[in-house]
């Protein structure tokens, strides 16, 4: 019964709730590989840990700072910046690895309660409202560890914990196995832009097919002809269509920054596209907005989006976004703050550039030029402020890329654009799933439903 639940502090309830540090210059810094390092930025508003941006520190810094070593099923909770409580689990592949002062680090009594039933716990809305509205905040953000030790945790004996944990757990797989699969679909989108726009794979082809040999192409692109042969000779090659590859040329001529295909030039993103379009004002705006931040955006996906009336909306949220836009961080490009949008109806930062194809070919195509590693690192180079490095929408605007022809980006948007859309259609499931799941939170861990029933209703949808 859920009258029986037992209540008692965080504190209580663990072996130790502590914090990190940052490793000072004297101490060696970070380093570019090594021991992983987590910050609060690494743990996502979903509970995810994002171990593709990890920091990491050496061996002899991990085990200076022993007090932050972190193992197997502790709970990271963010304790500074703009948002308070986000909660993440460490798993055996995130190990070995240490934080620093903006994460807590609550290491829980195993026979007393389940670790990921303290997780999900500690995801409420309330809770994380309560952590953000009745803590001592001052201009920056923040919560100490004494607070979070007297947080008040309700729970029922272990194994309902356990039952518990797994039914939310089993929809969190899904919603991560849908987030495998789309980076994958992503890579693979880049890794088509990157052999037809940037490595030339089938002119270089077809070159090879009219019997040019290797010694008579420009000297630049012979290692390029060496790696395409070695590609078709194995056993996993698989050539494009004729009907394709026939729209490609078969030379290459020397432009103004090296060697393109024969017909090819450059064109700037601004001459195929319009940069921040629409915009609201007072006049125009929806009583309500859906506002996606710098935050909420990275790395190709769109991540939680908050309601706001407009009238109560950061004076931020004011760029008018369409599906298919791209949407590119101008603050700190090397964050990659940057998407491509999937659904009408969303209102983005002005932190963004807007960018709208002009026509539907080449959707695909400006995501992938404006989001690939060269385009990111050049953007990076070009920001202005050692502070708060930005770039302004007149540089993306200007920023170039290889044109060929409506002919090669209508089938470009045909194969690209197909995996977009898979993209898309597993984030409209990942939201499904995560609404169910943030319905079911509180009801499960109050007691309010049924547990038996709820796991049977659960298989029936997962099915």
């Amino acid at each position: 019964m859920a009258n029986e639940w037992k209540v008692d502090k965080l504190k209580n309830l663990s072996l130790k709730i502590t914090k990190g540090t940052t490793p000072s210059k004297k101490d060696g810094g970070f380093s570019s590989a090594g021991i992983n390092f987590i910050k609060a930025e690494s743990v996502n508003y979903d509970g995810r840990i994002d171990s593709s941006s990890f920091s990491f520190i050496k061996e002899d810094i991990h085990n200076k700072f022993k007090r932050s070593q972190l193992e197997e099923n502790d709970i990271l909770f963010s304790m500074a910046g703009a948002f308070l409580g986000k909660t993440g689990l460490v798993e055996k592949k995130h190990l070995p690895a240490n934080t620093n002062q903006a994460l807590a680090l609550i290491r829980l009594k195993k026979e007393l309660v389940c670790p990921k039933y303290i997780y999900y716990f500690l995801r409420q809305k309330s809770v994380i409202h309560f952590v953000n509205n009745a803590t001592s905040q001052s201009a920056q953000p923040n919560i100490n560890l004494q607070e979070i030790g007297d947080l008040n945790i309700r729970f029922p004996e272990i194994d309902l914990q356990k039952r518990i944990s797994s039914i939310l757990g089993t929809l969190d797989s899904k919603i991560e196995l849908n987030h495998q699969i789309n980076q994958t679909l992503e890579q693979m989108a880049q890794a088509l832009f990157k052999s037809w726009f940037v490595d030339f794979d089938p002119v270089i082809d077809n070159a090879l097919a009219a019997g040019a040999a290797i010694s008579e192409l420009p000297e630049a692109l012979q290692a390029r002809a060496e790696r395409r042969i070695k590609a078709q000779q194995s056993a996993v090659f698989k050539s494009l269509p004729d009907a394709i590859r026939k729209l490609f040329p078969s030379e290459f001529e020397q432009g103004e920054l090296g060697w393109i295909p024969k017909g090819w030039k450059f064109k700037t993103i601004g001459e195929l596209s319009k940069i921040n379009p629409q915009s609201w004002t007072k006049k125009n705006a929806p009583q309500t907005v859906l506002y996606v931040d710098l935050a909420n955006a990275k790395k190709g996906t769109i991540g939680e989006t908050i309601e706001y009336e407009f009238h109560e909306a950061p004076s931020r949220a004011r760029r008018v976004l369409e599906k298919h836009d791209t949407i590119i961080g101008v603050v700190r490009p090397a964050n990659r703050s940057f998407a491509y949008v999937n659904k009408s109806g969303l209102t983005g930062s002005t932190g963004f550039a807007v960018v709208r194809p002009d026509k539907e070919i080449f959707r695909a195509f400006i995501y992938l030029s404006l989001t690939n590693d060269d385009m990111v690192d050049e953007f990076s180079r070009i920001a202005d402020g050692a502070a708060y490095p930005a770039i302004k929408p007149e540089d993306v605007k200007q920023a170039e890329c290889i044109y060929s022809c409506e002919d090669v980006l209508g089938q470009f948007e045909k194969m690209a654009g197909a995996m977009m859309m898979k993209i898309a259609a597993n984030e409209s499931q990942i939201k499904c799933l995560s609404d169910l799941r943030d319905t079911l939170l509180p009801k499960l861990i109050s007691g309010e439903i049924e547990i038996s029933e709820t796991e049977q209703k659960l298989e029936k949808v997962l099915a």
